[in-house]
């Protein structure tokens, strides 16, 4: 593996989102904050994901991280979200974390939003080649039909968000209720894909996204429908997520092994030197 990839598994404003991304706290240390900005976005830049192997087909990445996260313990951790779209749709979610500390390391998650297979090389190498679907998107029950303007519908996905909760359970007895942030990170239409709206939805520790909720209106049986799913972006705990008290959704905490492995749609791993030199 390529060592300047940096992938712990793994989204300002585009034409395609909402206004106005979330902002972390005010950094301390803002020669830390700019350096690690820019090697995010450094690396980002190197990252090619594609839209499955067979097409070779270039995903594209947002220009600017649709979400900013900071938090300052006994040591800094800066995290830059990026997005990969096909057809204005988001297939690939990555954040990339520098942490500062008595030691550095640099972290990058990656999950995989797609229906297919999409892959990632860096430095002409396939470093992360997933072999199943990164999600499922089913129908939402009891949820109204999608409304026919851009304001309608951003208010019933945000309602459709609300009804959700997450919890997370970090073992030793340790459960948190994850907070739903109130905006989506990022809102998308893919017109050539049958999705008249959609947007993706955070669910956070802090300010550290736990796991994400993509809500989308799109064909279903009965014509246009909203539909849903999960991704989880933390492998240490297991997520459960609940709809008007109904368990809807459930992923256990995996093994070091399982969550570094590149076959898998969410894939990690950890850095502690070897950094790039951004010029």
């Amino acid at each position: 593996m390529n060592a300047l990839l940096m992938v712990l598994l793994l989204p300002g404003p585009g034409p395609n989102q909402l206004p106005g991304i979330p902002a972390a706290e005010k950094a301390d240390n803002k020669v830390e904050a700019e350096e690690a900005r820019a090697i995010a976005k450094k690396l980002a830049g190197e990252y090619v994901f594609q839209l499955d192997k067979s097409s070779g087909q270039n995903l594209r990445l947002e220009p600017e991280p649709v979400f900013r996260w900071l938090l300052q313990l006994d040591r800094r951790f800066y995290s830059d979200v990026y997005v990969w779209t096909h057809e204005g749709r988001p297939e690939v979610v990555a954040a990339i974390t520098n942490i500062y500390g008595a030691r550095r390391a640099m972290e990058t998650e990656i999950h995989s939003l797609s229906t297919g297979l999409p892959l990632l090389l860096h430095g002409g190498k396939i470093v992360w080649e997933p072999e199943r679907p990164g999600v499922e998107l089913k129908p939402i029950p009891g949820a109204p039909k999608p409304g026919p303007t851009a304001v309608v519908r951003s208010t019933q996905m945000g309602t459709l968000a609300a009804q959700h909760s997450v919890v997370a359970d970090y073992g030793n007895m340790k459960k948190e209720d994850m907070r739903l942030l109130p905006k989506p990170i990022y809102r998308y239409i893919s017109e050539k894909q049958g999705v008249t709206d959609g947007a993706l939805f955070a669910f956070v520790r802090g300010t550290d996204p736990e796991a994400f909720l993509m809500i989308e209106a799109r064909k279903g049986q009965n014509g246009v429908e909203w539909q849903y799913t999960f991704a989880r972006f933390n492998g240490h705990c297991s997520l459960r997520a609940e709809r008007d008290g109904r368990e809807v959704w459930k992923v256990d905490a995996l093994s070091t092994k399982v969550n570094t492995d590149p076959k898998q749609p969410y894939y990690g791993l950890r850095k502690y030197s070897d950094f790039p030199v951004v010029k």
